[in-house]
């Protein structure tokens, strides 16, 4: 997602990428936080960097299955998916032939009856379409072996989504490998309850966090893959964007089977502690040569999260740790993370752990709808050395406090942001296009060196009453948490 959650477009009333927090934060983020009534933007103690160089990523297409009559066959691109009904998305492969990626054919029967998938040929088909070029082994990470089926009453081979079967049907493999997807599954979902707090992860979106219940309340929008509660990645000072759930061209108005999702790597509940590792697909595809069937993947990158549910026994508290995994050093800003909330989530609020002071600055949040340049930010950003902002409903009973700590006293957030963007007025549901959002952020695009390999960076999500939610950051800094 980019940051705090991406920002919305008006353009054919579509959801957009959230690149203008980014621009803004580049352009000037010490002058915007003192107009915001925050405290200056921690800054570097050292001459910036050289920047690494941003490592390539990978060009994909979507393997789709849909249905000729009674013949389930594998299609690409935007006709045969359109002409047929679309049954599933089942695989990501690579776009382009190199080493170790062989070609996967679509072959076609004698009577023109039945369409296969095939890598070595099939006897009595002969070739119809290239679908693409799947990995020959199980070498990089996330993919799994392709699945096709054969239904000896009929004669119809179909491609497979993993995990899936098909009634008469018995499957085999084919020699290629590719990122498993969900068919036209909108929600493959993963809970965890503790301390007051249920969520709810959806591998389908790169087991971003999809909804967070407290109280009888769920809180989190997730209109398109760029809300949730995710993280996201900027290489230096540019907008390209690894997003933790997927890419932008999931509307919500999309056929499901469309939709990119991040392929996931992990995803499991220890003890009260929710497990989830994503590959992140690049948030707009079009950077790189991708399309509504071509997403991009940083396949050298893990973005994911460690959420912890009734941390130290505090009941709705969470600890929340977003691990990064980066081929090399290089700078960057990195959301840790972002959140879209339900848009009755309307007051907002900033707090000083240190000095107990609570102020309410709904009155100061500016219109996001209308933020479109360097000059327009279109939020508020906070940067205590510890403390945090909250979101609340209207009464103040139910909110969502983020907690950090600032990278000066030993923690992982430069600075916290929040928004408002009731472009749309169709309400507070978790579908809804209008929402409030947030947004926890270490670095300003060149000031922080992310070391190669894997790091971690935490914050503190409490879901509870106004005053209490003030009162467990109390706790929190009293237990000088970082």
């Amino acid at each position: 997602m980019a940051f705090g959650g991406r920002l919305k477009s008006m353009n054919m009333h579509l959801p957009r990428g959230r690149d203008l927090l980014l621009l803004a934060t580049l352009a000037s983020i010490s002058g915007w936080l003192a107009c915001a009534g925050g405290a200056s933007a921690p800054q570097s103690s050292s001459p910036p960097q050289p920047e690494s160089t941003v490592p390539t990523p990978t060009v994909l297409r979507t393997l789709y299955r849909v249905l000729n009559g009674t013949d389930r066959m594998t299609t690409v691109g935007p006709n045969e998916r359109t002409w047929y009904p679309l049954e599933a998305q089942v695989y990501y492969v690579p776009d382009q032939a190199a080493n170790g990626r062989p070609t996967l054919n679509r072959v076609i029967n004698s009577s023109a009856t039945d369409h296969a998938d095939t890598i070595a040929g099939l006897s009595g088909y002969s070739q119809d379409m290239e679908l693409g070029f799947p990995w020959s082994g199980s070498t990089t990470v996330g993919i799994v072996q392709l699945e096709e089926a054969f239904n000896s009453s009929t004669g119809d081979y179909a491609l497979l989504a993993p995990s899936e079967t098909l009634s008469g049907y018995l499957a085999q493999p084919l020699a290629g490998f590719g990122y498993p997807r969900y068919g036209n599954a909108a929600e493959v979902l993963l809970s965890l309850s503790a301390g007051g707090v249920t969520v709810q992860s959806n591998a389908v979106a790169g087991g971003s966090t999809w909804r967070w219940f407290w109280n009888g309340t769920q809180f989190i929008n997730h209109n398109d893959y760029g809300r949730e509660i995710q993280g996201a990645f900027y290489f230096g000072t540019s907008l390209t964007n690894p997003n933790e759930a997927g890419d932008q061209l999931t509307y919500n108005f999309l056929d499901q089977s469309l939709r990119h999702g991040s392929p996931i790597l992990q995803l499991q509940n220890s003890g009260n502690t929710q497990i989830t590792r994503a590959i992140p697909l690049n948030w707009d595809p079009t950077e790189f040569g991708g399309d509504q069937d071509h997403p991009v993947i940083w396949d050298s990158l893990v973005l994911g999260k460690d959420l912890t549910l009734n941390f130290q026994n505090l009941g709705p508290v969470a600890q929340y740790t977003t691990h990064l995994v980066i081929p090399s050093t290089m700078q960057g800003t990195l959301a840790d993370p972002a959140g879209y909330l339900l848009s009755s989530f309307n007051r907002f609020w900033i707090y000083d752990a240190q000095s107990k002071s609570l102020q309410e600055v709904t009155s100061a949040m500016p219109d996001g709808c209308i933020a479109n340049s360097l000059t327009s930010f279109g939020g508020y950003a906070f940067a205590p050395s510890f403390g945090g902002i909250i979101m609340s409903d209207a009464s103040g009973a139910n909110a969502m406090g983020i907690y950090g700590v600032s990278p000066s006293r030993g923690g992982s957030v430069s600075y916290l942001a929040m928004w408002k963007f009731y472009c749309w007025n169709d309400g507070p549901s978790e579908n809804a296009s209008d929402n409030t959002a947030w947004s926890a952020v270490f670095g300003h695009g060149n000031d922080v060196t992310f070391p190669a390999g894997e790091s971690k960076y935490n914050v503190y999500l409490i879901t509870e009453s106004l005053p209490n939610v003030t009162a467990s950051m109390d706790d929190l800094f009293q237990m000088d948490v970082k």
